[in-house]
């Protein structure tokens, strides 16, 4: 994992005028130094089970997002979040050597991986090496080989993921990283849209609500926890929260 992109984007002005994933990496490259190197689409990849000995979810050192940082904590947020993501599909893609999800679904999550990698390759570049930290995730009892294990987790993450775009979004007083944070939310929509799909598809369980969920931080985190060694924990959270239409916040 020590071939990393080289990324820096000085404006967050720039990423958020892109249209396309495409566009984005060019704009990127506009605004700083994009290197993809193959290793950033694969660190990990000999990992496709959790291995023995791999340290519990929440037993790791503590990682505290300070709210007091204003829009970076919501970014920093956000950052572990996709790196959660990442690093899941990322795992998804090395296992499918042994496992029995179709080649189309493969085409999907493998797809879906790249997305992850440079949603948490533009949260990197945002928050800047000071704010930056290394996740840990685990996956205790997951198969990488079964595909309703892997097709279920992928479809809670995402649903995850956009309630907690949804409900963090309140927070950011920059129009460049609100308007970056929904861009990244409408993908992770059609992620979840398309796992759902895979799962039971042309049924109604693409968009099985009227509105999306927002969630707040602290319901976000306790989800993620069960996945992430780290203890995540906040501080200076704020206690304002406006719930989305479809949930208790």
């Amino acid at each position: 994992m020590s071939d990393r992109p080289t990324l820096i984007v000085p404006d967050p002005g720039l990423l958020s005028s892109v249209r396309s994933r495409r566009e984005a990496l060019k704009v990127m490259a506009m605004g700083g130094v994009l290197v993809f190197l193959p290793a950033a689409f694969t660190a990990c990849d000999n990992n496709s089970t959790t291995p023995t000995g791999t340290p519990l979810p929440n037993t790791g050192t503590s990682l505290v997002i300070d709210f007091a940082k204003g829009d970076i904590a919501v970014l920093q947020f956000a950052y572990a979040l996709e790196q959660l993501e990442a690093d899941f599909y990322t795992k998804v893609v090395a296992a499918f050597g042994g496992s029995n999800l179709t080649a189309a679904e493969k085409l999907v999550l493998q797809d879906i991986k790249y997305h992850e990698v440079l949603h948490r390759e533009l949260f990197k570049a945002a928050i800047g090496s000071t704010n930056g930290f290394t996740l840990t995730p685990a996956y205790p009892g997951l198969n990488f080989n079964d595909r309703l294990a892997v097709l279920n987790a992928a479809r809670d993450f995402e649903d995850l993921g956009v309630a907690a775009y949804n409900g963090a979004a309140q927070y950011l007083s920059s129009t460049d990283y609100l308007t970056l944070a929904g861009k990244i939310v409408s993908v992770e929509g059609r992620h979840a849209a398309a796992i759902r799909d895979l799962l039971n598809p042309k049924s109604g369980d693409f968009a099985p609500k009227t509105f999306d969920d927002a969630f707040a931080p602290l319901k976000v985190a306790t989800a993620a926890q069960s996945f992430i060694v780290d203890r995540l924990s906040f501080a200076n959270l704020p206690a304002a929260f406006v719930q989305g239409p479809n949930n208790n916040g």
